[in-house]
């Protein structure tokens, strides 16, 4: 086997830019031999063993700055350290990529099958969900507004906001209770459960419940009526609002130009109240 190669060689050998390994001699992960007699750089057998874990560690997505760290200090705590802690990382990322890839399923079966479900209220099982409520009824300016928002900045760039680009629209249980349908809030939802104190206090959880259910269509100004439509519905079949409503958008005006295309989903949380029938049996019953 060839001892020694010039740095174009090196970079073909393993399909990587000269200016890759340029880089790697700037910041001193991979630095080549100078022979001062003809004043040519070459790098060695041992630097094709270098280079492939460099590559190996890059591929795991870590660092440049980590993988330089641990070459400084190379030993197998140091090793098994950065590796564990990529790990971790990379269930987290598992646990993301599922949960987009079911989100993204879930989409498409709405996208797909919406129009054939239109006014129709249904009772559905919704999984727990994490998040923030962002309420803006109360600020009286843009500046307000804005301090809101940044107020919840660290929880902000952890949520699934930035993922899927979806900000839930709310209406508060208090609000349905009194037939109030015009003060919208926002709900922010995030994956991550195990976060800093900071933004753990900042969080809600709405577990997992029986939602009833309507997929509308046109534009937003006859939400208020949908909204009027389903509490009735709930109240005439013997359930009670147990939380605050999530209001889903299907598509949207960055879907579509016509706000009569628009399509969203009202879910509003519900228990089943107890009857005259169960009330004179003593017994209460709870869907």
């Amino acid at each position: 086997m060839k001892e020694k190669f010039l740095i174009g060689e090196f970079a073909r050998l393993f399909n990587i830019s000269s200016d890759t390994l340029r880089y790697y001699d700037k910041m001193g992960i991979l630095k080549p031999i100078y022979d001062e007699r003809n004043h040519y750089r070459y790098y060695d057998i041992r630097s094709i063993f270098k280079l492939s874990r460099i590559l190996f560690l890059k591929n795991l997505e870590i660092s440049l700055n980590e993988i330089n760290k641990y070459l400084k200090n190379k030993n197998t705590d140091n090793l098994l350290s950065m590796l564990k802690k990529k790990d971790e990382e990379l269930d987290i990322k598992i646990h993301q990529l599922m949960n987009l890839k079911h989100k993204i399923h879930s989409k498409l079966e709405l996208l797909e099958n919406y129009a054939t479900e239109f006014n129709l209220i249904k009772v559905k099982t919704m999984n727990k969900r994490n998040g923030i409520f962002l309420d803006m009824n109360e600020l009286k300016d843009e500046y307000e507004i804005k301090q809101a928002f940044k107020k919840s900045e660290k929880y902000l760039k952890i949520s699934s906001w930035l993922v899927e680009g979806q900000i839930y629209t709310s209406l508060s249980k208090s609000d349905m209770d009194k037939g109030i349908f015009n003060r919208f809030r926002y709900f922010i939802e995030t994956e991550i459960e195990s976060i800093e104190n900071e933004i753990h206090q900042q969080l809600e959880v709405l577990p997992k419940n029986k939602y009833a259910c309507i997929i509308v269509q046109g534009p937003y100004t006859e939400m208020v009526e949908h909204y009027r439509t389903l509490v009735t519905w709930i109240y005439e079949n013997e359930y009670e609002i147990v939380g605050d409503s999530i209001e889903k958008n299907i598509i949207d005006y960055d879907s579509t130009e016509s706000e009569i295309d628009y399509v969203s989903e009202i879910q509003i949380p519900i228990k089943k109240v107890m009857t005259k029938t169960h009330k004179d049996l003593g017994t209460v019953f709870f869907v």
